[in-house]
């Protein structure tokens, strides 16, 4: 195992951390503010040319993604981007995954007429599959419905945590075919923007932290989607084992915010008067350790996914991710700590961060996550996509 980057690699996180630097940490108050996606933020990767890092090269991307040839290369983006502004980086992470999905899933006629306009002029894409109760009923207990007509499908339903909302040229929305359980009546369907009966519901997204990543609710009535628009075969996300593909981008959120909040720490400490206390390196020199822990796991999963080692990837990046929020939560504990009350005005960095980093962690249940594990090295049955 390689532990080095790649010239490409060392660009990419030139590049993303250059906009950070520069572009992604001035407007994050902006953008903590108010109820729009980062647009700017992700027109700077369209400019640098990030945004088709999960397409295949022969479909104009960079073939990244945990199918692709270079897993990691996505990671990195998401990573730095997460260290500078958390709603930027889920913004794309979001968009990334919808362009891989859609890249490895579609017909030639489907990556025609959504894939080539997200390669060339930076059309955005999400996928949807969250909606209100879901956590009780488990991932594949959607009641937003697909009923077959023909030509297509009326879809009906509410969605929530639809990233993207409001500047997405296509939606990619799971729901349950009329008549037909789970998993074989689990659909993926694109529905374009301005669908009649597609509509976002106002003053939905007012979370505590990741603001920036807007996420509202998107309501679904009598949407007509034609059949040309099923993306794979009925059930094949379920089959496929699609959302554990999904784990590490998470994980790379995770570990670029807590990287933030470090640098934020070195810069503070010093200036605050506290760098020579004992007290402060100890708790600074524990924030390291529990992030480079984190990040290596990553990349080695990462790794795994690269070396075709599909379920051993599946369950480290499951590993990964449980490590990278046990790591945030400590990170943002002892940061709190040694910068005291005086670094946690509402509108500082550190509390944009933390915010950020809190709200972002409870994405995943650790408990669930644990007991997967746990049940794949005792031999019993496991899911790697149950993590709610």
């Amino acid at each position: 195992m390689d532990f080095g980057f790649t010239d490409r690699h060392q660009e990419i996180l030139a590049v993303v951390g250059r906009l950070g630097r520069e572009n992604f940490r001035h407007r994050a108050a902006q953008y903590d503010a108010g109820t729009q996606s980062p647009i700017e933020n992700i027109l700077d990767f369209q400019r640098a040319g990030l945004l088709n890092l999960t397409i295949r090269v022969e479909h104009g991307g960079q073939d990244s993604g945990a199918l692709g040839s270079d897993p990691l290369l996505y990671l990195l983006a998401v990573e730095e981007t997460a260290r500078h502004c958390p709603g930027t980086a889920q913004s794309v992470h979001i968009h990334y995954h919808a362009t891989h999905l859609l890249d490895r899933l579609a017909t030639e006629a489907q990556r025609e007429k959504f894939l080539r306009p997200a390669v060339e002029r930076g059309a955005l894409l999400n996928a949807t599959g969250s909606e209100p109760g879901r956590t009780a009923r488990g991932l594949y207990g959607l009641l937003t419905t697909a009923r077959k007509v023909n030509g297509g499908y009326i879809v009906n339903g509410e969605k929530n945590y639809a990233t993207l909302a409001d500047v997405v040229s296509f939606h990619i929305v799971n729901a349950a075919l009329e008549g037909t359980p789970a998993p074989e009546g689990h659909l993926a369907l694109i529905i374009p923007q301005d669908s009649p009966g597609l509509s976002i519901v106002e003053g939905s997204w007012n979370p505590l932290g990741m603001r920036a990543a807007y996420s509202p609710n998107i309501l679904l009535k009598d949407v007509f989607v034609p059949d040309e628009n099923l993306l794979g075969e009925p059930g094949i996300m379920p089959r496929q084992r699609w959302q554990s593909r999904f784990h590490l981008s998470f994980a790379a959120q995770y570990v670029g915010a807590s990287e933030g909040i470090f640098d934020f720490l070195t810069d503070y400490l010093p200036r605050r008067g506290t760098a020579g206390d004992a007290f402060t390196q100890l708790r600074l020199g524990e924030i390291r350790v529990a992030i480079d822990s984190a990040r290596w796991l990553v990349y080695r999963a990462a790794w795994l996914w690269q070396q075709k080692q599909e379920t051993e990837a599946e369950l480290n990046s499951m590993l990964a991710k449980y490590r990278a929020i046990d790591a945030a939560v400590e990170v943002m504990d002892k940061a709190v700590q040694i910068a005291g009350s005086s670094a946690l005005h509402a509108d500082s960095v550190l509390s944009r961060l933390v915010r950020d980093l809190r709200v972002q962690t409870l994405h995943e249940n650790l408990d669930k996550t644990a007991a997967t594990i746990g049940r794949a090295h005792l031999g019993q049955s496991y899911d790697t996509t149950a993590r709610l």
